[in-house]
């Protein structure tokens, strides 16, 4: 716990009102060893919770509370409330009994979790410390979330509820930490992990050329954009990216792939790319600039997680935070176009690396020629044709206006990898918020309801059949909608993953064949209804189904999920050998 004590304190708290008990003696000794915060030991905790909202309203800024678990969280109530209703920041640190000793009749243990309701302005169940997991930049980022969102308008508590197992603390090595810091010379004050600018449509000056230099500093970065950036930010970004001699790594679903802006700077492969240890390790970058929801692709996630950058900026919406690994070491609240707007009015036209930007673009044209030759090469049999194939045979017969909507599971991946970017206006979209494949059928009908230009949704079968009482709906009322059903008799996705080596239980539980008829199926939304197994009748199906209003359904038979899965391992190692051999 010394690690969300040293970052609040790094936050500019001064002051912890600290309550007695057993289990939050983590909490009690990583505020003394945060050798800035200044504790005040308050026996009963419903003054504590008061004494701590009179020093916060004076000083105007948050002050801590923390007590131990059980009842003695609840007498922190009406403080909080009047915090609440007062726009007065605290921060409350209630320490709470592992989720195993939960709802058992453990003693001094009662259901803590949201205890506050909707009096607090965010609360956390924070992760129980464990030896076997290293946690030290999540509890950091969550002290700094914590600190930040108490005083950003409106002003007010947060809660972090603190589950601690026994032993709760190490008592010889506390000790002696406490002794080393009991010496009289005055404590080093080191900036929070995550420096949260505060909320407004317009960075201050100041903010701006503190990050603007930063990014000067940094030859060698990175453009993230994931979903939900937008097209009308698409131009800014790459000017942006421009003057710092930066590739944008950007999602499918980001608006920057598909358009007629700049897109000379946009790496569309780094999904493959960054499944190569030589180009990961010889390609990582100094800053990243992360703008929108955190991209699709796992091996993305997993580079940006792989080690902490000089400068990590995070520009994200008001109430959202999408770094799930941690890594933001900056972060702001503004629009992506209002942001590289005032950065380019600061940026000096200094000296970069030459060969940064280039290197990216070599690589990524290598692995999309590859991919397209590979593609290009999948002609289809007796067996089904590759359904990796089958959004850039969509996206290639899709007019200027249109809109796709692909499914979650792999048409959103086949998406990533196998489209690169286009010429052209179309616009993309996924319902990535849970990530599930809820709705989809409905989400792409509700759409089309509202657009006169073409709507298509790719979505996979399981998808289809889960969301097949919106059929009803688009047969009461009328939309212009192709529904392109990639069949593979199953959840294609689970091919992929480790489940797939479980042997017999594999096909009921996790591939779940289905066997159903979509023909009858489409028969229920009044659809005009056809069948592909070859591209020839894909094509003209989907040109069919563009040119003409109503309902259209078009399943794909594609080939098996095995040979599918197999299909995509072997395209992209294909890829990976030319960009091996161009290295």
């Amino acid at each position: 716990m010394s690690a969300i004590a040293e970052e609040l304190e790094r936050s500019g708290i001064t002051d912890a009102c600290i309550s007695p008990g057993s289990r939050s003696s983590a909490i009690v000794t990583g505020i003394l060893r945060a050798r800035g915060i200044k504790p005040w030991a308050v026996l009963d905790e419903r003054s504590a919770g008061f004494f701590a909202l009179g020093m916060a309203r004076a000083s105007g800024r948050p002050v801590i509370v923390a007590c131990t678990s059980g009842t003695a969280a609840t007498n922190y109530l009406p403080a909080v409330v009047e915090a609440s209703l007062s726009q007065i920041p605290l921060i409350v640190l209630t320490a709470d009994r592992p989720v195993e000793a939960r709802d058992n009749r453990s003693a001094q243990t009662i259901d803590q979790v949201g205890i506050f309701g909707s009096h607090v302005r965010w609360s956390v169940d924070v992760l129980t410390p464990s030896p076997s997991v290293d946690l030290d930049s999540y509890y950091r980022t969550v002290a700094c979330r914590a600190a930040a969102i108490a005083v950003q308008p409106p002003a007010g508590p947060v809660h972090l509820n603190l589950p601690m197992r026994e032993p709760l603390i190490d008592v010889e090595e506390e000790a002696a930490a406490l002794r080393a810091g009991s010496s009289p010379s005055p404590p080093q004050r080191r900036p929070p992990l995550v420096r949260i600018h505060p909320w407004h449509p317009e960075l201050s000056r100041g903010s701006i050329e503190n990050i603007a230099s930063q990014l000067e500093e940094c030859a060698r970065g990175l453009i993230v954009c994931g979903p939900g950036v937008g097209a009308r930010s698409a131009s800014t970004i790459a000017a942006l990216a421009r003057t710092l001699g930066w590739p944008i790594l950007a999602d499918p679903l980001s608006g920057l792939r598909c358009g007629s802006h700049d897109r000379t700077m946009v790496v569309d492969t780094y999904e493959v790319l960054l499944r190569d240890a030589g180009f990961r390790d010889s390609h990582q970058p100094e800053a990243i600039v992360q703008f929108g929801d955190p991209p699709v692709s796992k091996a993305l996630g997993q580079f940006l997680a792989s080690r902490k950058r000089k400068f990590h900026l995070m520009a994200a919406n008001p109430g959202t935070w999408p770094d799930p690994q941690f890594a933001a070491t900056e972060a702001v609240r503004i629009d992506p176009e209002r942001l590289c707007g005032a950065l380019l009015e600061v940026l000096a036209p200094g000296a970069r690396d030459s060969a940064w930007l280039p290197a990216w673009m070599r690589a990524s044209h290598a692995v999309r020629s590859a991919l397209d030759e590979a593609l290009a090469d999948e002609a289809g049999d007796a067996g089904g044709i590759f359904e990796g194939r089958v959004l850039p045979e969509v996206m290639a017969l899709m007019p200027d206006g249109a809109l796709l909507q692909v499914g979650n599971s792999m048409p959103v991946r086949d998406l990533d990898i196998f489209v690169g970017c286009l010429d052209r206006d179309v616009s993309l979209a996924c319902n990535r918020g849970a990530n599930g494949i809820d709705g989809v059928l409905s989400s792409a009908i509700g759409a089309a309801a509202v657009r006169s230009r073409p709507t298509v949704l790719v979505l996979g079968d399981l998808s289809f059949l889960h969301d097949i009482g919106a059929l009803q709906i688009a047969a009461n009322y009328s939309v212009h909608l192709l529904v392109v059903v990639i069949n593979n008799d199953g959840g294609g996705i689970f091919s992929f993953l480790p489940q797939a080596s479980l042997g017999e239980p594999f096909e009921p539980f996790f591939g779940t064949p289905h066997g159903l008829d979509f023909e009858r199926a489409a028969s229920l939304g009044r659809a005009d209804y056809r069948k592909a197994g070859s591209w020839s009748a894909f094509r003209k199906a989907v040109a069919g189904g563009l040119a003409n209003s109503g309902l259209h359904v078009l399943e794909v038979v594609v080939r098996d999920r095995a040979r599918n899965a197999d299909s995509h391992r072997r395209i992209i190692e294909s890829a990976l050998g030319r960009l091996r051999a161009k290295s």
